[in-house]
């Protein structure tokens, strides 16, 4: 058997079990090692990345986002709130009084009433007033079931205030009465007793525009 010099293989140690056929240099098995382990540093930093991508998408709206039910809630109070106030406005506007009737009950209470004594006779005088102005006024009279019996002008003393209410000398409880309400109607003096008139009359002047 042939003899060969001694090199440097014949100090490698002989194959373990399981290690035939494996020829590696030195530090091939560390540079394996490492690039694994570099591969699972970027799988879990992109695991993390995808972690707080969703938690910004789906749960940080979720936390500040409020409550839609108490949104809606407030959205329909304001606009009760707006409807109640634009009520009490137009009410205010038309004259109305939202909390009572006070304002209604005075604007009847204006202006002439109908009688209450639909036959006594009463007349109309038109003291230096509008032409005409006997004449509306009697028709307004009529519409009122007053029972106006003449209408013209007043040709006895001269009138400081106008209207003014003035009954026949002797006047009866009825005719007084039915003075009294042309006083309340017209809002004028106390009804005075006149010695030249045959009814009770009620005297009109430049006040009254017809």
């Amino acid at each position: 058997m042939s003899q060969h010099p001694h090199d440097e293989f014949d100090d490698v140690p002989p194959y373990q079990t399981g290690e035939a056929g494996k020829h590696r240099s030195p530090g091939a098995a560390g540079t394996g090692a490492a690039g694994r382990s570099g591969f699972r540093w970027i799988a879990l930093l992109a695991g993390f990345v995808l972690l707080v991508g969703a938690f910004a998408y789906f749960i940080v709206p979720m936390l500040t986002s409020s409550d839609p039910d108490s949104e809606a809630g407030d959205g329909e109070e304001t606009v009760t709130e707006s409807e109640e106030g634009s009520e009490e406005e137009s009410a205010g506007e038309d004259g109305e009084d939202p909390e009572g009737e006070g304002s209604g009950e005075a604007e009847q209470s204006s202006g002439p009433q109908p009688a209450t004594d639909t036959e006594t006779p009463v007349q109309v005088a038109n003291y230096q007033g509008v032409s005409g102005g006997a004449t509306a006024m009697s028709a307004e009279l009529e519409e009122l079931d007053y029972n106006v019996v003449w209408e013209g002008n007043w040709n006895f003393e001269a009138r400081e205030d106008t209207p003014a209410v003035v009954y026949p000398v002797g006047a009866g409880e009825a005719e007084i009465a039915q003075a009294e309400s042309l006083v309340e109607s017209f809002d004028t003096g106390a009804a005075e007793e006149h010695p030249d008139v045959s009814y009770v009359t009620l005297i009109i002047g430049s006040e009254y525009e017809g």
